[in-house]
């Protein structure tokens, strides 16, 4: 029989004895390949525990080697060396002065592209005024996390401090004294009824009583532009719209550069501060490691990128202070 008519013969298929049902509360039914792998882990952990057992019995309590003298133990594990040099002092100074090299490259590179930004921004036309005073129509105004990006790049002037919760757009108020109660409620009247009749104008817009037109012909060539120029609304609209788009673009891609200058230019302190510490002469630490807060007093020519920096990342720290001590030269 060949082959091929062998396997075209209808062959049963053999299905598995399942668990019965009255030992349904003991699980599945276990078979021979379930057998196995449970016998292979138990044997297995039942030989690490006879190694264990005769690793314990047959150890020396007095053996001893004279390299035990250098070793170590932490918590009872063996410390082993892995056999590294420790670099001159010299070396080292060499490599924090690379690395500050490094990073005071890259941090010139994206000073250049800060610059770059804050020329397209200042060709816009929206960026005039912190109320909405100052603004086109259409134009969308800043946001205070814009503006106070916009003021730690230099771009817009820092803000004036208001006093309390007054804002810097708010009106002044008109005061008027009443001899008493009736006269204020006659006044407040009064001031009502000349705000109803003001909304209540009737329109200007003439109304079409069906007579001959009358107006001139540059009156009905004035009408035809206009109603061009209303029909160009909705492409004006459109481009404002990518204006302002393209604005938060470059304001969130400004943000960002302020944020990388800022931890670089601290990088390039604490790499500073590294090989200072390395030289001779003595010191104490004034101030440690802190996190950026809302207080922080940094007298550095780049104090001014502190807040761009607090409103990108909250994970921002200042470097160590550290003050020598005064030396007679000789």
């Amino acid at each position: 029989m060949t082959s091929s008519l062998r396997n075209s013969l209808h062959r049963r298929s053999h299905k598995e004895r399942g668990q019965l049902a009255h030992r349904a509360r003991f699980g599945l039914l276990e078979k021979h390949k379930d057998y196995v792998l449970r016998a292979r882990d138990y044997h297995a952990k039942q030989d690490r525990l006879n190694r264990l057992r005769r690793k314990a019995a047959d150890k020396n309590k007095d053996e001893f080697y004279f390299a035990m003298n250098k070793e170590r133990t932490a918590e009872g594990v063996h410390i082993q060396d892995r056999g590294n040099k420790s670099m001159p002092m010299d070396m080292v100074k060499l490599l924090k002065t690379q690395d500050e090299g490094y990073v005071r490259t890259m941090r010139a590179a994206g000073l250049k592209k800060i610059e770059k930004l804050k020329n397209q921004l200042t060709s816009l036309a929206n960026l005039v005024s912190f109320s909405d005073e100052g603004l086109d129509v259409g134009d969308e105004p800043l946001n205070e996390s814009e503006l106070e990006t916009l003021c730690a790049a230099g771009v817009l002037p820092p803000q004036p401090e208001s006093k309390g919760k007054q804002k810097h757009n708010s009106s002044p108020r008109l005061v008027l004294f009443a001899e008493d109660e009736t006269d204020a409620q006659r006044y407040l009247d009064r001031h009502r009824s000349n705000g109803k009749t003001e909304n209540s104008s009737p329109s200007d817009e003439p109304v079409d009583l069906g007579w001959k037109d009358t107006t001139s012909t540059k009156a009905r060539r004035r009408r035809a532009r206009s109603e061009d120029t209303k029909g160009a609304v909705g492409d004006l609209d459109a481009e404002e719209a990518e204006n302002i788009k393209h604005r938060k673009r470059l304001l969130k891609e400004l943000a960002a550069r302020l944020n990388r200058d800022t931890q670089l230019l601290y990088a390039q302190r604490e790499l500073e501060m590294q090989r200072q510490l390395a030289g001779k002469g003595g010191r104490r630490k004034v101030r440690g490691v802190e996190e950026i807060g809302a207080n922080d007093e940094d007298d550095d020519e780049d104090d001014g990128l502190r807040t761009a920096a607090r409103q990108s990342t909250p994970k921002t720290y200042k470097p160590r202070i550290y003050k020598w001590r005064v030396e007679r030269k000789r």
